[in-house]
């Protein structure tokens, strides 16, 4: 019955997702990096995404060792529908700095998805000794902004020293703290105004953001994707910090007067090193850093500090639009605006139905562009206008074009006369009203067959096909539920049929059982003389996330017998030291720390890299055979 219940349940589930999605379309696997450009000192996004799988394996990512990684991979995945096509993705981003100037090709990556091999697009990245100019450039983690890997200054190693008796706030206060930038501190009611809320840091921390400002009273467009910040590296009263971009909005006001912008609060978890820990340090201050940044130094020799920074807030003064010279046709737009018009047909019979097109296009507060009034000749009925727009809201101010179709009937035969359409808007840099204008259309209909046109609905004109696909749609689950039901009725025969197949296999597992049970020393056996046989298995069976975790456990285990230290101490400086105690040769050390290394590696990788496990298993068993021939 368990059975039977998971698989209805799993059927179920299947149906929904045949009723609310559409078919995918065919695997692609894109590389992308942004910005294109940047300095030395900035950084950059790279994306490798896998659109439109049902199932990836794994991501092989290229070399990156011309860049530092300061954040990745970070695993991104999510699904997207729009006007009826539905987008799968997943894939992971690095945040790249470069560790020179000049112009890198990142070779394309690979990947394994829906049992095909998968190759990736190269790109290039030009990297120059002078900042580039752009704001910032793309980090992870909204939510979570990630420690800096390298912090501004590498020889300022007293913002992590925490002294005996020295003021702890004072410090903080000093080297970390949340700033507000806004484009302009006056501005028209409608005119944009570009916010900024960062976080500039010195510290080793993690941060969280505990509340974003929230903007009444404007209409906002966020500039930073959903879910990410940005990071970069930025000169402020001659020191340099780490500079994490928390928000950054285009806001519109939408009435006059003196509005305060909300602060924006972090959360802190700041790291600093204890004096005392240094002193007793014999390897010196860039061992002890580096050790830092690996968060290698014990509990003892870390001072922890938890606080919460609140941006200060910000005022912006919003002034009225003016009175004198306000159109009598003015609906709110400020920017710069030009208006067309066309008709979709200039002749046609009574039969058919009309439509006219006003396009307006520009910059400013879209949103305050609406359809324009229009003076209709008699003998022409007109009903309400449906918008279309193509903008681009990361442009200041918005800029791109708005389609208003008025679709329209002619009862009777004749030429027709439309008139300009006038569109007026206020403009902030001449701080005056202008009004565009259409040309004058000419309609000619002739008489017709006498059959009514087709049918307007609320805004949309709608011909006979139209509307039998969306009747079709309408009533799409007449379709659905017969097939639904088909479908039970043929998983209920499957069932039966499986239910027997099942008593077959337990009754030939049980048997299996007792064979193993006898082989149980045989196998132990064999454990004890090859360390890393669940590994091998694991190999065989081409089990990539398996591999490494059975691998990781099974060095660990063999490398702790071999030095008597405990498992929960393994180390690479550990390893070290106990080999030099046996007389073990430097190079094979090495290759340990390696090894331990590489493994970590693709532990930490969301998609771990099936294409290395042989390389890998090999060096991790002629590590095992130089150790016991050594013992």
């Amino acid at each position: 019955m368990v059975l039977y219940s998971k698989k209805l349940y799993l059927l179920f589930i299947l149906l929904m997702i045949i009723c609310q999605y559409d078919l995918l379309a065919q695997a692609s696997f894109t590389a992308k990096i942004s910005p294109g450009s940047i300095g030395k000192n900035e950084t950059a996004e790279l994306r490798l995404m896998i659109d439109n799988a049902r199932k990836v394996d794994e991501i092989i990512p290229p070399s990156l060792k011309d860049f530092i990684v300061i954040s990745g991979p970070n695993q991104e995945s999510g699904m997207e529908s729009n006007n009826g096509v539905t987008r799968q993705y997943i894939g992971i981003t690095y945040l790249l700095k470069p560790r020179s100037t000049g112009k890198f090709m990142i070779a394309g990556a690979m990947a394994k998805a829906d049992g095909k091999v998968l190759k990736g697009n190269a790109v290039t990245l030009e990297v120059t000794k002078n900042s580039t100019g752009a704001q910032n450039s793309p980090a992870t983690g909204f939510g979570r902004l990630p420690p800096f890997a390298e912090p501004a200054i590498q020889s300022s190693f007293n913002d992590f020293i925490i002294k005996k008796g020295e003021k702890v706030a004072e410090k903080i206060n000093k080297n970390i703290f949340i700033k507000v930038d806004v484009s302009k501190v006056s501005c028209y009611v409608g005119e944009p105004v570009i916010v900024t809320y960062k976080l500039y840091t010195r510290l080793k921390s993690e941060s969280g953001i505990t509340k974003n400002p929230s903007f009444n009273g404007f209409s906002v467009i966020d500039l930073l994707p959903p879910g990410n910040t940005y990071y970069s590296i930025e000169k402020l009263n001659g020191r340099e910090y780490n500079v994490y971009t928390l928000r950054k909005s285009q806001l519109y006001p939408l009435q006059p007067g003196p509005v305060e912008l909300e602060s924006a609060e972090v959360e802190n978890n700041i790291h600093f090193i204890k004096e005392e820990y240094i002193n007793r340090q014999r390897n010196g201050i860039d061992d002890m850093f580096r050790d830092f940044m690996q968060t290698a130094i014990p509990p003892d020799g870390i001072q922890d500090e938890k606080v919460t920074l609140q941006s200060k807030p910000a005022l912006i003064t919003v002034k009225a639009l003016p009175e004198k010279d306000k159109l009598p046709l003015f609906k709110g737009a400020v920017g710069n605006f030009t208006i067309e018009d066309a008709l979709e047909k200039n002749t046609f019979t009574t039969d058919d139905a009309g439509k006219l097109r006003i396009a307006v296009s520009g910059a400013g507060n879209m949103s305050m562009v609406i359809s324009p009034d229009i003076s209709w000749p008699a003998g022409i009925e007109a009903y309400e206008p449906r918008a279309k727009e193509q903008l681009d809201k990361l442009a200041v101010p918005v800029s791109g074009t708005k389609v208003f179709e008025y679709p329209f009937t002619v009862a009777k035969p004749g030429n027709y006369n439309i008139p300009a359409v006038a569109f007026n808007f206020f403009d902030v840099k001449e701080g005056i009203y202008k009004t565009v204008s259409t040309k004058p259309l000419l309609l000619v209909v002739t008489k017709g067959t006498g059959k009514t046109p087709p049918v307007i609905t609320g805004s949309v004109v709608k011909s006979g096909k139209e509307e039998f696909f969306e009747t079709l749609f309408t009533n799409r689950w007449l379709i659905v539920v017969p097939i639904a039901i088909l479908m039970l009725t043929g998983l209920f025969v499957w069932i039966q049929n499986e239910n027997k197949k099942q008593s077959r296999v337990e009754a030939r597992k049980k048997k299996e059982e007792e064979i193993a049970v006898e082989a149980s020393d045989n196998i132990a056996g064999l454990i004890r003389v090859n360390p890393l046989l669940l590994t091998e298995e694991k190999l065989a069976h081409q089990d990539t996330r398996g591999f490494y975790e059975t691998l990781n456990h099974e060095l660990r285990k063999f490398l702790a017998d071999k030095f008597q230290i405990s498992l929960a101490t393994i180390n690479k400086k550990k390893i070290a030291e106990e080999a030099d105690k046996k007389g073990i040769a430097v190079h094979t050390t090495l290759q340990i720390q390696q090894l331990l290394d590489d493994i970590e590696w693709e532990l930490y990788t969301p998609f771990a890299a099936g294409d290395r496990m042989q390389e890998i298993y090999d060096s991790a068993d002629s590590v095992v055979h130089v150790l016991n021939a050594n013992a």
